[in-house]
């Protein structure tokens, strides 16, 4: 019986160890200890204020020339750029000036090419934010979250707001596969619904902030700003070398600088928020509508779609921005064809501008019309079932399996009255899927990013790559539109376009051999 309580001396000897020298020895470290020294260690105990400058580069995102998880969006160089933060009011003012660089002048999106140079100032204080453009102030109501959010994820600011939050908690784990240094991560949720991970060494030195935001075609789109090349001190403040971004899933390159210049509290960098700015608020989408043929209205508003009437249901061309747009597109078209479901979704292209919306459609069970290329990229990854935690829409409330009608070259869509064709564009450099719409009886077509017309009494753009590839595919096409819907500035003549680039006439080339491939 005496056996029976018999301990090895090895553990027995562990149990004459005080308890709370055990507890010592394998405490985690609280949040609030590892942010206090990283505060101090890089002088945050006594920084208010901060600008840094640096060069480099700056992505586009969702701009890429091909609809698929290989291409990377296209590039900017930065010849400048600079930021200015107020920690105390959480300010901050944004400067860059955007070069073409090194990179092709027209392969995907994001208005290129840049002739000669792109000029940038956005701010925020607090709970406004603005552009501005010239010496206008131009209110953005709806980035003040984001832009406040983009400070925290600067190393100071990082810490500065886990120390207020009241949320924070840490794990330690292993730094790397390269060696055994531990990081303690940080994590707390900003505004409620953020989270938002800092990365933080043995040296109380921050290596990457992470935070996911919502984006109507990545969902919850994980953003990563990393401190790379090691840190410099700054009269006591240690800031990193060099700042890489990357975006998404697989990740994208959303900027990379290197720093030039550092200067700590610095006065003047508190804001004055404009009056229109704090006047303004942020404005529900707003649908304009005008009919241009029997049972065809123009969606207007700040991009464009079109509904079109069937015998037995609608067909919507162009889902753009986001979901909230998408919604308002919906409800107009079930208020003009209340008895008729929305069978159809065109969509012209991939870029996120022009795709945002597409989830609400499916949503609706509408059919989603797009270039073929772009049906692993869609299934994967903008209609994936994944939960969106961050700003849920209702394809991820509710998830249902979405479908698809795939265009290879040209594609038709007909009730026996009405026709519409679908037609891909070839030797584009904006985007590889690109489709126009035809309508041959009413001699309209749809175009996305091939003729966007400054407003009247302003000087024109000169004529670019995208004008004559699209006079190349209507001609390869042997069709002789009337009136041109511009996903971007709405209705024009045809004859305009056509005085615009230089020529009388169409002059039908044919179709290619492509053509019978399709059907």
């Amino acid at each position: 019986m005496a056996n029976k309580y018999w301990l090895p001396a090895t553990f027995a000897g562990l149990l004459a160890i005080p308890a709370a020298t055990l507890n010592a020895q394998n405490a985690q470290p609280t949040a609030a200890a590892v942010l206090a020294a990283a505060n101090t260690a890089m002088g945050g105990d006594k920084l208010h204020t901060l600008q840094y400058s640096a060069t480099g580069y700056v992505g586009v995102l969702g701009q890429a020339y091909a609809g698929n998880m290989d291409d990377t969006w296209p590039r900017f160089q930065l010849k400048s750029y600079a930021r200015t933060i107020d920690y105390d009011s959480m300010a901050m003012k944004q400067e860059q000036v955007l070069e073409q660089g090194p990179w092709p002048a027209t392969h995907g999106g994001g208005q290129r090419p840049i002739i000669g140079e792109r000029r940038q100032t956005q701010l925020v204080s607090g709970k406004f934010a603005w552009d501005l453009n010239g010496q206008n102030a131009v209110p953005q109501p709806t980035q003040a979250e984001l832009r406040v959010l983009d400070i925290m994820m600067t190393p100071h600011g990082f810490i500065k707001a886990a120390m207020a939050a009241g949320n924070a908690s840490v794990t330690v784990q292993q730094e790397n596969s390269r060696n055994m240094k531990k990081v303690s991560i940080v994590s707390f949720k900003a505004f409620g619904k953020y989270p938002i991970n800092g990365w933080i060494n043995e040296d109380h030195m921050i290596n990457k902030v992470q935070t996911w935001l919502p984006n109507p075609v990545f969902g919850d789109m994980f953003v990563e700003l990393r401190a790379q090349g090691g840190y410099k001190d700054y009269g006591g403040v240690k800031f990193p070398v060099e700042f890489h971004q990357s975006i998404g899933d697989p990740p994208s390159p959303g900027l990379d600088i290197q720093i030039s210049d550092v200067k700590p509290n610095i006065t003047g960098a508190a804001l004055q928020v404009p009056a229109n700015v704090q006047s303004a608020t942020a404005q529900p989408p707003r649908v304009q509508t005008r009919q241009l043929a029997p049972g065809v209205w123009l969606l207007g508003g700040a991009y464009n779609s079109l509904a079109v009437e069937f015998k037995d249901f609608a067909l919507v061309v162009e889902a753009p921005q986001d979901g909230e747009r998408s919604l308002a597109v919906i409800a107009e078209t079930h208020r003009l064809m209340p008895t008729k479901p929305i069978r159809y979704v065109v969509n012209t292209h991939h870029h996120f501008d022009h795709a945002g919306g597409l989830r609400e459609f499916a949503a609706e069970d509408a059919l989603i019309v797009t270039q073929e290329s772009n049906f692993n990229y869609y299934e994967g990854v903008v209609f994936d079932l994944r939960p969106r935690l961050v700003q849920p829409d209702r394809l991820s409330l509710a998830p249902r399996q979405v479908h698809y009608t795939l265009v290879k070259d040209r594609r038709t869509i007909s009730d026996g009255e009405r026709t519409i064709e679908l037609m891909h564009m070839d030797n584009l450099e904006h985007a590889n899927d690109m489709l126009m719409v035809w309508m041959p009886k009413e001699k309209i077509v749809v175009e996305a990013d091939m003729y966007n017309p400054a407003p009247a009494g302003q000087p024109q753009p000169p004529v670019n790559a995208q004008n004559m590839n699209w006079l190349f595919n209507l001609e390869r096409w042997g069709i002789a539109p009337e009136t041109i819907v511009s996903i971007h500035t709405g209705v024009h003549p045809m004859s305009e376009f056509l005085k615009y680039v230089g020529v009388d006439k169409l002059v039908e080339r044919g179709r290619g051999l492509n053509a019978a491939l399709n059907e």
